[in-house]
């Protein structure tokens, strides 16, 4: 049992805290969860440095957070007997795939609330991950800008995500005996707000994600084309960005509810081993 409080450190002035002696392979204490849950929806991002884990292990500790998803296209990606830990596994046989600012599955009608990322193998160089903080994409937009895009929606489509622009993800999961025009056939486009309300925090956070969307509804396409490029470009901004040199044993998780993150695919043909678990969220929405 985990029973002293952890040293919390920020790791930049954007999102990101650095999470110290502590022990996830132990069951947390009600104090110590209650200090990391804290820090969870302060920082965004939660870096846990050199945790030797077991999936048991991570499944417990990512199940503090919320349910644990299970999505029937992942399930031949998933760790046997864990329906929840889909592995990531990349190397010189099989080539990094996403590689573009997002936030996980945007394309359901309620998205997951986080990811915990647990590094089982590291490139010795290269392979880092990108967060930037929603909550200041949007509080940094002009007051016009942001009046606007409080009035809007934008149309998220899992068949994009999946489709020809990600040749690398369609391979990999053909691969696996999964065609996703088969697969996401029948799966609808959703609305989501282009700003949405953090539950817990209050705050608002721009909510879009380049793989999903297809468009900002009551626009016309060049409007809608040219603002979504203008907010992707804004996003990448280095002050509202934290970036993240894996070491083999850490774990991270995050707040899909108001980061985005980037995997950089530059670590090709060294090997890259992840397992990722994702958090049951709810439908975004937004209150003015």
């Amino acid at each position: 049992m985990s029973t002293s409080l952890p040293t919390i450190e920020s790791v930049s002035p954007a999102l990101g805290a650095r999470v110290l002696d502590i022990d996830l392979s132990q069951e947390l204490t009600d104090e110590v969860w209650t200090a990391v849950h804290d820090a969870f929806h302060q920082y965004n991002v939660l870096v846990f440095p050199g945790q030797d884990l077991s999936v048991e292990q991570q499944k417990r500790f990512a199940g503090r957070f919320g349910r644990l998803l299970t999505h029937d296209h992942l399930l031949p990606m998933t760790v046997e007997g864990h329906p929840e830990c889909m592995v990531l596994h990349n190397n010189e046989q099989k080539p990094p795939g996403l590689n573009s600012w997002h936030t996980d599955n945007s394309g359901w009608a309620e998205p997951p609330l986080g990811t915990v990322l647990h590094a089982r193998t590291t490139p010795r160089v290269g392979g880092d991950t990108l967060y930037s903080n929603m909550y200041l994409a949007f509080e940094t937009l002009s007051e016009p800008m942001r009046e606007m895009l409080l009035k809007l929606t934008a149309v998220h489509d899992v068949r994009k995500a999946f489709g020809a622009d990600y040749g690398n993800l369609q391979r990999s999961l053909k691969k696996k005996g999964i065609d996703p025009d088969e697969q996401f056939a029948d799966q609808e486009p959703v609305e989501h707000p282009l700003v949405r309300t953090h539950p817990v925090t209050g705050r608002k956070a721009l909510y879009i994600s380049s793989p999903y969307v297809t468009r900002i509804n009551g626009l016309s396409e060049t409007e809608s084309r040219a603002i979504l490029e203008f907010l992707y470009r804004h996003i990448e901004t280095n002050e509202l960005i934290y970036r993240h040199a894996w070491s083999t044993g850490d774990l991270l998780v995050w707040d899909n509810r108001c980061t985005q993150h980037l995997a950089v695919a530059d670590y090709f043909p060294h090997e890259r081993l992840m397992h990722r678990m994702n958090i049951a969220g709810e439908k975004p929405f937004l209150t003015l």
